[in-house]
């Protein structure tokens, strides 16, 4: 011990404890904010629309799984539409259940940090996750050309004539149909009415041709020619976040354009994400996380989502976001949503809230979309019919992410395709009600896996570990600190 005491200096000693202090402090330092900013700086980087990034790999060959499940509504009552003390009767059938996959084509990276692409959607039918024989099962529903003829010509000098053809040849005898569920979903139907209005508008002269934009294709179903379609959802532009991590997945243009005709102003533009590329939001979103704006194709337009509360899945921590009434409202009671409405101003709102109208988007059929169950709606589009049961935990829009990485942990995308049903001034509509008839819902199912959760889950377990390190660094700091001003006040005196 004397020894010792005469090779260093009681000053030395001193010097050597506070610099090995200040030396843990600054460890400490490093392994609290440095480390986890270049972790993050580092998972940012796979968190961008570029070759070799996770997410690149997952945008062009998905790892998560989606389903698709589509619940049809069969009309029981069809024969009493024009009975005043008779409500229409609905029975809900489903879900039949699908595997849906995407894949990209026609893929563009271009100069200013976008990309360009088409998407094609693979829909293969489930039969052991399905509820009902998908090809056997069949509905009675409105007639959906018959119904699209109507809307489009009302008023036109042109309907009366069209409407004396389908009454004298027979080309449609009832304003419903009775159809095998998979011909009124994918497969579709031969349609007599169809092809012999398409085969009389062609031979109308120039000029006296009607506005009307019928299907092209020989026979209907709703989702007829969709699958393994790359052109029906059109063209998608997006950030790629090579630029700025903010901009991933975010849409640009939409079939070469950045606003759709369909709807007015902020209504119409083209925003927000198209679902499976989100942009990073990092960490510490707080108290008033802002909405998501997810694009719809099928919609022609964006929907808002508001964010409800804190999710986890697989042991990820990540937020929720729900889709609220103002998604169906045309300006009733949440006036910036006037915008949806797609008559002309001075006659807007035409709707109760609850629904809007995508037509324009549909080929001019009277087809409005709401949630299922017209959950959410004003009441009297439930009390007008029979057989809906809204409830928020089967009916509401969920979208919940990861917020750092913009992963999507789960979607349950819910809506509603509904016929507006009315006198169109054809023989077949007379005596009607004003009501909208509800055709089918459809839900689109994503979980996250556990194997991608489990990376993420790695990025943060390695960031809580340096940071947990630093606090331990800090307390054996603070120890030292303490023991070496005893030890100068007390020991190392000069």
């Amino acid at each position: 011990m004397c020894c010792c005491s005469k090779k260093y200096s009681n000053t030395a000693k001193k010097l050597w404890a506070f610099g090995g202090v200040v030396a843990i402090f600054i460890a400490a330092a490093f392994f609290g904010f440095g480390l986890p900013a270049i972790i993050d700086a580092v998972a940012l980087t796979e968190f961008r629309i570029k070759e070799g990034a996770r997410v690149y790999e997952n945008f062009f060959d998905g790892e998560v799984p989606i389903f698709f499940d589509i619940y049809v509504f069969d009309w029981t009552n069809p024969e009493e539409i024009r009975n005043p003390n008779v409500r229409p009767n609905f029975v809900q059938k489903g879900p039949y259940v699908f595997s849906e996959r995407h894949e990209r084509g026609m893929v563009s990276f271009n100069d200013n940090d976008t990309l360009t692409f088409n998407q094609k959607r693979i829909w293969h039918y489930i039969p052991e996750q399905s509820n009902g024989d998908y090809f056997n099962d069949r509905v009675t529903t409105l007639n959906p050309i018959l119904a699209t003829v109507g809307k489009t010509l009302q008023g036109d000098p042109l309907l009366p004539f069209l409407d004396n053809i389908i009454m004298a040849n027979n080309l449609a005898t009832f304003l419903y149909e009775d159809v095998p569920v998979h011909e009124m979903l994918f497969d579709g139907h031969p349609d007599l009415l169809l092809n012999t209005l398409r085969d009389l508008l062609g031979a109308l002269p120039p000029g006296t041709v009607p506005d009307i934009a019928l299907p092209p294709w020989e026979g209907f179903g709703w989702f007829v020619e969709r699958n393994e379609s790359l052109e029906y959802d059109g063209t998608f532009q997006i950030g790629t976040g090579t630029d700025n991590h903010i901009n991933t997945g975010l849409m640009r243009q939409w079939n070469n354009e950045p606003q759709v005709p369909n709807y007015r102003g902020v209504c119409g533009q083209v925003r927000g994400s198209a679902g499976e590329v989100w942009p990073p939001m990092g960490r510490n979103l707080g108290d008033d996380i802002r909405p998501l704006h997810l694009f719809l194709p099928d919609l022609c337009s964006a929907i808002t989502l508001q964010h409800e509360r804190e999710f986890s899945l697989h042991g990820l921590d990540g937020e929720l976001w729900v889709g609220d009434a103002r998604n169906f409202d045309n300006g009733n009671t949440i006036p910036e949503t006037e915008c949806q409405c797609t008559a002309p101003v001075e006659e807007c709102p035409v709707f109760l809230p609850g629904v809007i109208d995508v037509s324009e988007c549909k080929f001019g059929a009277p087809l409005v979309v709401s949630y299922p169950h017209f959950y959410l709606a004003h009441p009297s589009y439930r009390m007008a019919v029979d057989g809906m049961n809204p409830e928020k935990g089967k009916h509401e829009f969920r979208f919940a992410l990861h917020p750092f990485s913009g992963i999507p942990m789960t979607v349950n995308g819910r809506l509603q395709y509904n016929m507006h049903l009315k006198d169109y001034g054809m023989q077949l509509f007379q005596g009607v009600p004003d009501i909208i008839i509800p055709a089918f819902w459809i839900e689109q199912r994503v979980v996250l896996t556990e194997d991608i959760a489990d990376d993420l889950k790695l990025i943060e377990d390695l960031r809580w570990g340096f940071i947990i390190t630093a606090y331990v660094l800090c307390g054996v700091g603070a120890l030292l600190l303490g023991l070496s001003v005893y030890a100068a006040v007390f020991v190392w005196k000069d």
